[in-house]
């Protein structure tokens, strides 16, 4: 037996309760498919799964098995060793040792491949950053060979794969995750015949099907959902007759997420186990009760367990320094942030400074949006004047396609200093190296997101910090929320506590950057702060003060964004009634959405013929910011400019300095013209 594995089953016995998995799981177990598997690895006795087995009849094979004392062979460690013991086709082995020059397997590579080169069914606990993905893909890709050397080969001539030949399946979580697997997997086929795709949400499945069709496919990588939806299509030509593997990556995720149907559905569609064997690995960073259920509905009998967290190592979130900013509102939010980014920025460019790399995360894609606009006005665009000026910046979130979702993911991953404006989209399974800081604005909707977040630095033995950014809201929930942790509060930053609501004295340089961000603001889209504005409560839900949330915001949109009028909240905030027509509507206002009244609604002055934002009621009906209902116009009328009802800025040419969003080249262009695409950072 692998020694590296005998401490198995002690470890699993102390995390999953012995009844976890019952005797309903247990079948003989099958043949082995091949006897050079057989020789170069000796099964594993039985013993190694005792912590899910607790049957009489399971405790006795096992004790059958222990009294057989087969020859304990040790583990590869070594990626060189996979093909002289003829574990692994070289051509394989090659391209990890050559092109990818790794050679030495870490202990989950080491834990996992050679458990699933046996042939048995593997559940291994594993955390992100770790090199699992070869721990499953190198496995995978030698099962796919053994029963077809030919496919070893690079293909010669018009050869092509097929659409209905997929023998591997790997379920991942999210579409930047599956992406990133399916590159580590064209890497290490480069050599061979086997044809990668994905099938991921975000993307055409048209296209996606059409790509398909046209090159084949051998081992698809994609999420629950959109697998379901092509290998359910009867007219997609999709299909895996012959499946040799099928593989869950960050399976806890999948479940978290309520992938569970789909994943139930995705079984329905694949060959009948008991008439096409195929292999089961999965991989999950912590083993919940659901974990269980699905190991049990998903795993051979005989699977083994690797447990490849050491218990004695503490958690990321416990080895990385964790700093608080309490802001003074949400208005300062903005300036701290900028205020930090510069500094560390700065710091990064000295002799002895490590480059700054960090992931800010936001709660709302919106606010991405927006805060990708803001540091691109802050870094000065195409122009050298600013002190950020150099700095890399990228944003992923969910709004944006598949391609620029990898796109930025893969500079960003690639680039030496750098931002990362991300929604939660990145907090888990995507592998960014040397990243120095996590930055999180406003509380995270769950302990474990701050955790899961915070895991994106500090990887591979790097230091690494971070830093969270709570307004007075969340002083009380933050507290509860995330219970337990080391905090610190960080006073460090002279803006986080400044009164921007009233004339106060500060020092020059907190006021400069004040100045520079409320500037930033005024230069980008309106729609962009209004959805900004609206996606600013989708995360306080749970707060009761409606009313004093709304005060909040409007001072953001008046002191901290420079608007006259601040847009209007969503339209579930609050639930109207009587005669009150809407937010901040008096006994005869219209308000928000409201109709009675002879003022006009949200925000507006008490004139008779001031319209307020869609407000019906009034001597005139006007929008949002026009300077009388009938007369002027209001939000997208004729006169005026932004904050007096004008047209939308172009596109082009920009607002101030040339529009909102960032041209698609990278900082250092001239005008508003696109420049190359090697050098693009914003989509």
């Amino acid at each position: 037996m692998f020694s590296a594995l005998r401490r198995c089953p002690a470890s699993l016995a102390r995390n999953i309760s012995t009844t976890a998995l019952s005797s309903r799981v247990l079948r003989p177990s099958l043949p082995r498919s091949s006897a050079a598997i057989r020789i170069a690895a000796p099964r594993v006795p039985a013993v190694a799964t005792a912590a899910f087995h607790q049957s009489a009849t399971w405790q006795q094979i096992a004790a059958q098995a222990a009294e057989e004392q087969p020859v304990e062979v040790e583990p590869v460690t070594r990626f060189a060793d996979l093909a002289t013991r003829g574990l692994v086709h070289p051509n394989i082995v090659n391209m990890l040792t050559r092109q990818m020059k790794l050679e030495d397997m870490t202990d989950v590579q080491t834990r996992t491949i050679n458990e699933a080169l046996s042939g048995v069914d593997v559940i291994a606990q594993a955390k992100t950053g770790t090199g699992k993905t070869l721990g499953f893909l190198i496995p995978t890709v030698q099962r796919i060979l053994r029963s077809d050397p030919t496919l070893a080969e690079r293909a010669r001539g018009n050869k092509r794969a097929r659409p209905d030949d997929i023998r591997a399946i790997i379920i991942s979580p999210t579409r930047e995750l599956a992406e990133q697997i399916a590159v580590e997997a064209k890497k290490l086929l480069a050599g061979t015949s086997l044809i990668v795709q994905t099938a991921v949400g975000g993307t055409m499945k048209k296209a996606m099907l059409m790509k398909t069709q046209r090159e084949g496919c051998h081992i698809m990588v994609g999420t629950p959902g959109r697998l379901n939806d092509i290998l359910s299509d009867p007219y997609s030509g999709v299909k895996a007759p012959k499946l040799a593997a099928l593989v869950m990556d960050e399976a806890d995720r999948l479940l978290d997420q309520g992938f569970t149907a789909e994943i139930d559905q995705i079984k329905t569609h694949l060959p009948d186990p008991a008439e096409v064997e195929r292999q089961n690995l999965m991989f999950s960073a912590t083993l919940s009760r659901d974990v269980v259920e699905l190991v049990r509905r998903t795993m051979r009998p005989g699977f083994h367990f690797a447990k490849c967290v050491d218990e004695n190592e503490a958690p990321t979130h416990e080895r990385v320094p964790q700093k608080l900013v309490s802001v003074n509102g949400f208005e300062n939010i903005t300036p701290a942030l900028y205020e930090l980014v510069l500094r560390e920025y700065q710091n990064g460019k000295t002799a002895d400074g490590r480059p700054f790399k960090a992931i800010v995360y936001f709660n709302s894609t919106a606010e991405v949006t927006l805060a990708a606009s803001v540091f691109y006005k802050l870094s000065g665009g195409f122009k050298k004047d600013k002190p950020l000026h150099g700095m890399r910046s990228y944003e992923i979130h969910s709004k944006l396609s598949q391609a620029q979702r990898t796109r930025a993911a893969d500079d960003f991953r690639f680039c030496q200093s750098g931002i990362l404006l991300s929604s939660d989209v990145t907090a888990r399974g995507m592998d960014f190296p040397n990243v120095t800081h996590v930055i999180q604005i406003g509380l995270p909707r769950d302990r474990e997101s701050y955790i899961h977040r915070i895991g994106r630095t500090a990887r591979a033995g790097k230091e690494g910090e971070g830093w969270l950014f709570v307004t007075p809201y969340d002083q009380h929930e933050y507290r509860k929320r995330l219970r337990g942790l080391d905090l610190q509060p960080d006073n460090t930053l002279q803006t986080a506590q400044v009164d921007m609501t009233a004339p106060s004295e500060m020092p020059a340089s907190a006021a400069s950057l004040i100045q520079q961000t409320v500037e930033a603001h005024a230069k980008v889209y309106p729609d962009q702060l209004s959805d900004a504005f609206r996606g600013l409560f989708g995360s306080f839900q749970w707060y009761g003060d409606k009313q004093g949330l709304l005060t909040g915001a409007n001072r953001l949109a008046e002191f901290g964004w420079g608007m006259e009028q601040p847009p209007p909240p969503p339209s579930s905030l609050f639930s109207g009634g009587g005669r009150r027509g809407g937010f901040g509507g008096g006994r005869s206002s219209g308000g928000f959405g409201g109709r009675g009244g002879d003022r006009g609604g949200f925000g507006s002055r008490p004139s008779g013929d001031r319209g307020g934002f869609g407000g019906r009621g009034g001597d005139r009906d006007g929008g949002f910011g026009g300077r009388s209902g009938g007369r002027d116009g209001g939000f997208g009328g004729r006169p005026g400019g932004f904050r007096e009802g004008g047209d939308r800025p172009p596109r082009t040419g920009g607002f101030r300095e040339g529009g909102d969003r960032p041209p698609r080249g990278g900082f250092g262009g001239r005008g508003s013209d696109r420049p190359p695409r090697r050098e693009s950072n914003f989509f």
